[in-house]
């Protein structure tokens, strides 16, 4: 990944550290805690069948790119399974876009359908890209993407994850 598209790894790196704390703020066990580090890692290897000017582009995407980049947690899961010794991650990593309340994507599933672990990377994503630079728009204060992640607690995200994320960050 990192030869890909160095923005995608760096973001997936900090977020394993983040998740990790998460997790462990939450009581998980060490394994659990493990594979929520892992998925947070994994969470976006399906761009790497994604054009990095698809990656990089900058103002809102069109309807193909939208859909291009939305498949992105289907081909990781398609990834992830045919790798031995993490086929088990790949229907998680498939879940890190879904919303608490259904909304999200690829399956429209929500609350408890949810992984756990797809859960807490989903809440730790959504706050590490408000806080970092991306190609179509400045970084956020903390303090605004701390408030959008309580705003969307309940809907976006499991409450209690959101609260946890919130006590770490």
């Amino acid at each position: 990944m990192r030869v890909h598209h160095r923005p995608t790894a760096d973001h997936s790196h900090r977020l394993a550290a983040l998740c990790r704390r998460v997790a462990d703020h939450m009581g998980l066990d060490a394994l659990r805690s493990t594979e929520v580090e892992l998925v947070a890692v994994l969470h976006d290897v399906g761009k790497l069948a994604i054009d990095p000017r698809i990656l990089d582009h900058r103002g809102p995407l069109n309807d193909l790119q939208r859909h291009v980049m939305r498949r992105h947690t289907i081909q990781g899961e398609d990834i992830l399974c045919m790798t031995a010794g993490l086929e088990h991650l790949g229907p998680v990593v498939r879940a890190t876009h879904e919303w608490w309340d259904g909304g999200g994507y690829p399956d429209g599933i929500g609350g408890e359908e949810i992984p756990l672990e797809a859960r807490v990377v989903s809440c730790a994503d959504a706050y590490d890209a408000m806080i970092h630079d991306r190609s179509y728009r400045d970084a956020l204060e903390p303090a605004e993407a701390r408030r959008r992640i309580d705003r969307d607690a309940g809907r976006q995200f499991d409450p209690i994850v959101a609260a946890a994320l919130l006590d770490v960050v």
